[in-house]
């Protein structure tokens, strides 16, 4: 049996002691018991944002130690909102990447990477998670890690509106599932096929979608897996909230909500709460809509988690109209929309252009109803899932038909007019910012104050003509991290 002490050969009796220590914390961050594991690493690290103590450790046992540090600084800075936390964690998991490969650790680097890119995915930079998930499928030749790649890789493809191709990544995992053990994994992977099958809609799929949860429900009991479990539990509310089971929906809301408390994981329990908003919405309890989503945003606005703050924001906006609160209700998605873009998240943008379109119909002018509409449809990308449509087919009727009442020919131009106006003027900015750095995105990107995906999505679609030359590319290999 692999494990992390089997893996070195330690060379000081501290080398020892501390590969004992992260085999531990490895033990228990699998099972969700971040803290517990934090704990293990007593002695050599304890406080988050702090690197752990690694002078005069053996190469190996440094970058598993980084590794370890890194990956446990991502879940707790996850758990409890903690600003900044997914930085610290790149940054150790990609020192820890790099040892490794300069070791000819193969298999290491590769555990890195797909850390790593679980790191960006909660950042909401779904593209460059996915091309670290490519890059380290690529070279993972274990069981073990290629199953925990195309597990994760495949809530990328789903967040990203293809889900064909998460399905497709999930049966790639299949037939390797029979070589691996461990209940958590085999959990982890009937929740995604869940969220997969709930993304695409429809009763067939929506009845397979808690036929998965009921499967994920039973290896995360053997596992043992507290937070996984009531991450289940929310995700089977999102199901039966779809098919108006609302009552039923909030029980199990409580008990995710229980679990989380007592797991001290503010982050899921803001989750928890956005998804309550949701089903109040649907039960018409404006107010407690919004109390709810309000409480989900001030949580998720501590935190790195760009687009959980700005979905949150959308549905505080939908609350907020629906209670006659317009303006509130338009500062609300445009909060979402500035988010989401900020971090790459194109995705969650459009939706949220498409709700305020179709909740702010009669508080917007014809003009700016038809330029959230035109945003939203070049943003959506080219396989929308069930959700995404529906919001495309009510915002299309909502802009199609204060088109025909009201808007001129004149008012079209105007919007047109504005609109190349803008991009004009925004990429007269980044072309600056791209000179002042002689074309390094992640410099120009900082004095714009944005993302780096979010400008590199800018430079994609809007402004392709200010890449004068080939970017970095992130699909580096692990000799370059």
């Amino acid at each position: 049996m692999d494990t992390i002490e089997s893996r070195f050969e330690a060379d000081t009796n501290q080398d020892r002691l501390v590969i004992h220590k992260c085999y531990l914390a490895k033990q228990l961050e699998n099972l969700g018991d971040y803290e517990e594991a934090r704990l293990a690493l007593e002695g050599i690290w304890s406080v988050m944002g702090e690197r752990p103590l690694v002078a005069g450790l053996a190469p190996a046992t440094k970058a598993e130690l980084l590794l370890r540090v890194g990956s446990l600084s991502g879940w707790i800075g996850s758990a409890q909102q903690i600003p900044h936390a997914q930085e610290f964690a790149k940054d150790l998991i990609a020192e820890s990447a790099r040892i490794f490969a300069s070791l000819g650790q193969q298999e290491n680097a590769v555990e890195a990477q797909t850390d790593l890119a679980i790191c960006y995915w909660r950042a909401g930079a779904l593209e460059e998670a996915s091309v670290w998930f490519q890059e380290a499928l690529s070279r993972a030749t274990s069981v073990e890690n290629r199953v925990r790649i195309l597990i994760n890789k495949a809530i990328i493809e789903i967040f990203a509106n293809r889900v064909d191709e998460a399905l497709n990544q999930l049966n790639q995992a299949s037939p390797l599932l029979d070589q691996v053990k461990d209940h958590a994994t085999h959990g982890r992977y009937h929740m995604q096929r869940a969220i997969a099958f709930k993304r695409l809609g429809g009763s067939d799929n929506l009845d397979r979608a808690l036929i998965e949860n009921a499967a994920a429900s039973f290896h995360l009991e053997q596992a043992r897996h507290r937070r996984y479990l009531a991450r289940v539990e929310n995700n089977i509310a999102f199901i039966l909230m779809e098919v108006a089971r609302h009552d039923e929906a909030i029980e199990h809301l409580d008990r995710a909500r229980q679990m989380f408390t007592a797991l001290k994981d503010s982050g899921s329990l803001a989750q928890v709460n956005e998804t309550r908003a949701r089903v109040f919405l649907a039960q018409k309890r404006y107010a407690d809509a919004q109390e709810a989503a309000a409480a989900a945003v001030m949580i998720l606005e501590q935190g790195d988690e760009q687009s959980l703050i700005a979905a949150a924001l959308a549905t505080q906006g939908i609350a907020l109209a629906q209670l006659g609160q317009h303006q509130a209700s338009a500062d609300c998605f445009s909060r979402s929309v500035r988010i989401a873009e900020m971090a790459g998240d194109q995705v969650t943008a459009a939706r949220a252009r498409l709700t305020a379109v179709e909740q702010l119909k009669d508080f917007l002018s014809p003009t700016d109803l038809l330029d959230l509409y035109l945003e939203a449809d070049e943003r959506i990308g080219h396989s929308p899932d069930a959700d995404s449509v529906k919001y495309l087919r009510l915002a299309a009727r909502v802009a199609i038909g204060v088109a025909q009442r009201t808007v001129s020919i004149e008012d079209l131009l105007a919007v047109i007019s504005l609109k190349d106006e803008v991009r004009r003027y925004e990429g007269e900015l980044i072309k600056r910012a791209m000179d002042k750095t002689e074309g390094q995105i992640t410099n120009a990107a900082r004095l714009l104050g944005i993302t780096h995906q979010g400008l590199c999505e800018m430079l994609k679609t809007r402004h392709k003509n200010l890449r004068t030359k080939p970017p970095r590319s992130r699909q580096r290999s692990p000799d370059s991290l």
